[in-house]
């Protein structure tokens, strides 16, 4: 299959998709303050992507489903300890965050979506062409793997700023 056949042959969506992350990984490039509820839309969009994607696999079943599972609990552990590496700040009354400036948003982004791209186009190959059956499931299982801890990574940035938010005790703000 030439490149021209994959670029023509991909979904206008998948395009517009790839624009909508890269202009939000370059934004993460500045750092600056968001709301807590903007903050979710990019985890929502991995997570549904991967979701939506394996369901409508003919070839994906609980072992694509399992691979998801296992990749989002490591993907999520990933997400906690970066965010929490991070110097972000909350304003509880604005409910905002500020996060400083970074490249791992952008390049997390980009290398999913290759990822998941080439994936794409070998599992669409590998069908059209009617390969073994193993080669399909091993796409598939790796689709949902790489989905899975994408979606867990920036799940768990998230849970970690939502986190923040919770009240603080009585007691720790008298010991301050």
């Amino acid at each position: 299959m030439s490149v021209n056949e994959i670029v023509s042959g991909t979904p206008v969506w998948v395009w517009a998709l790839l624009a909508f992350l890269v202009s939000r990984g370059l934004k993460a490039l500045n750092g600056g303050t968001a709301p807590l509820a903007k903050l979710a839309i990019v985890p929502a969009v991995f997570a549904a992507w991967g979701i939506v994607h394996l369901s409508h696999e003919p070839a994906a079943g609980w072992g694509a489903a399992c691979a998801w599972i296992a990749g989002a609990a490591g993907g999520l552990a990933i997400g906690v300890a970066l965010a929490r590496s991070s110097a972000m700040t909350i304003d509880r009354e604005q409910r905002t965050v500020t996060l400083p400036g970074s490249a791992a948003p952008l390049i997390l982004i980009l290398l999913t979506f290759a990822s998941k791209f080439w994936l794409g186009v070998e599992l669409a190959t590998a069908t059209a062409t009617a390969t073994s059956a193993d080669a399909v499931s091993t796409y598939v299982l790796l689709d949902g793997l790489v989905s899975g801890i994408v979606a867990g990574i920036f799940a768990g940035r998230f849970l970690t700023y939502w986190l923040a938010f919770r009240p603080v005790p009585a007691a720790a703000i008298g010991q301050q």
